[in-house]
C-alpha cells in the first residue's frame, strides 16, 4: 500500500499535481466518523431502520428509491463512507466542495447533494464533474487494455512518451463528460498538427519578434500609449484577447477547462494568420512597429497566463 501510494504520489509529481492533504478513507472509520456521521443523519430525521439495516431518505431529496447506508450485517456501503467525507469537509471549513467522479457514478450525483442537504448544507456548494473514461490510440489502432491479461498503460507510460506539457494539455482539451481518445501518434509530433506544438511555436515567435525588435533603439520602451490605429485583423486579436477574462470567470463557475484550452488554439490561429499578413518590424515606420510591438507584446503575455494556468512550459526556442 505504501509502495502504490508513494508511485501515485510521484506519477502526480511529474504531471505537475501537488496535493495538500492525502486523505485515507480508513481514518474515517478508524476514528468513528463515519458512525458520528450516520448518527447526525438519524438525528436529522434522514435515516432510518428498515430490516435490520440502516437507510437513507434519499428519495426526500429526489432519488428513485431509498439507499443502504449499514447493511443488516453491520457492513457500511460506500455512500456511508462518503456522508463522513462531506462532514469532515465541511468541518474543515471548506465552502464549497468538488467531488470528481466518472461517468458512471452518474447517478450518485443526486445522492450526493441529497447527503448535503441532510446534514444540514447548501447543495449547490456541492459540484460533481462526471469525467469519461480515456481510450488509447497507437497506429490508428486503439489500445485493448485488460486487467486479467496484465495487458495496462498507466499516467506515468504516458508522460514518459509524450511529456507533461502534452500529456496534460490533450487531457485538459475534452469536456469532463466527452469520450477522450488520446493518440500517441499525434502526441509525439513535431508540427503544427500537434495542438501543444503549435500553441507553443505561437508563443515562440512572439518572443523572437520582440527580442528582434529590441535590437534597435527606436523599438525599445513600448508602452501602451504606442498603440495606434488598428487594421481590422489587429482589431480581432485585440477582441480575442480581451475575451480571455470572460473565459476564465466562466471556467470558475463551470469547471469546464477545456474552453481555455479551446482558446489559447484559436488565438494561437488568429496570431499565425496575422503574422502572415503584417510585417511587425519595419524600420521604416517605426510609430507603425512599435504600435503592433506594443499587440505582439500583449499577445506574449496572454499565452504565458494561458500556459501558467494550464502548467504548460514557455520554450525559449523551437
Amino acid at each position: 500500500q505504501d509502495y502504490l501510494l508513494q508511485a501515485i504520489k510521484e506519477t502526480l509529481g511529474d504531471y505537475g499535481i501537488t496535493f495538500d492533504v492525502w486523505f485515507s478513507e480508513y481514518s474515517l472509520h478508524a476514528s468513528g466518523a463515519v458512525e458520528k456521521a450516520l448518527n447526525l443523519l438519524e438525528k436529522n430525521g434522514y435515516a432510518f431502520i428498515k430490516d435490520d439495516a440502516l437507510w437513507f431518505r434519499s428519495t426526500a431529496f429526489g432519488d428513485d428509491k431509498d439507499r443502504v447506508l449499514r447493511r443488516s450485517n453491520g457492513e457500511v456501503t460506500y455512500a456511508a463512507a462518503d456522508v463522513a467525507y462531506l462532514q469532515n469537509k465541511l468541518d474543515r471549513g471548506f465552502e464549497q466542495i468538488i467531488m470528481i467522479l466518472g461517468q458512471d457514478h452518474h447517478s450518485y450525483v443526486q445522492r450526493m447533494k441529497g447527503i448535503m442537504e441532510a446534514l444540514g448544507h447548501n447543495a449547490a456548494n456541492l459540484d460533481v464533474p462526471l469525467y469519461q473514461l480515456v481510450t488509447l490510440k497507437e497506429s490508428g489502432e486503439l489500445l485493448r487494455m485488460s486487467k486479467r491479461a496484465g495487458r495496462m498503460v498507466t499516467l506515468h507510460d504516458i508522460i514518459q512518451t509524450v511529456g507533461t506539457d502534452v500529456a496534460r494539455f490533450f487531457y485538459l482539451n475534452r469536456k469532463a463528460d466527452a469520450h477522450l481518445e488520446f493518440d500517441i501518434d499525434l502526441a509525439v509530433k513535431k508540427t503544427e498538427e500537434n495542438p501543444v506544438y503549435y500553441m507553443q511555436y505561437a508563443y515562440v515567435r512572439t518572443k523572437s519578434i520582440i527580442e528582434k525588435a529590441y535590437e534597435n533603439s527606436a523599438l525599445q520602451n513600448i508602452t501602451a500609449a504606442d498603440f495606434g490605429i488598428f487594421t481590422e485583423r489587429e482589431k480581432l486579436l485585440l477582441k480575442k484577447i480581451m475575451s480571455l477574462k470572460t473565459i476564465l470567470n466562466s471556467i470558475s463557475k463551470n469547471y469546464h477547462t477545456h474552453l481555455l484550452t479551446y482558446y489559447v488554439l484559436e488565438l494561437a490561429h488568429e496570431f499565425h494568420g496575422y503574422y502572415a499578413s503584417h510585417r511587425v518590424v519595419d524600420g521604416e515606420n517605426v510609430a507603425t512597429s512599435r504600435s503592433r510591438l506594443a499587440l505582439v507584446i500583449v499577445l506574449q503575455k496572454t499565452f504565458e497566463l494561458c500556459m501558467e494556468l494550464m502548467g504548460i512550459t514557455c520554450p525559449e526556442k523551437m
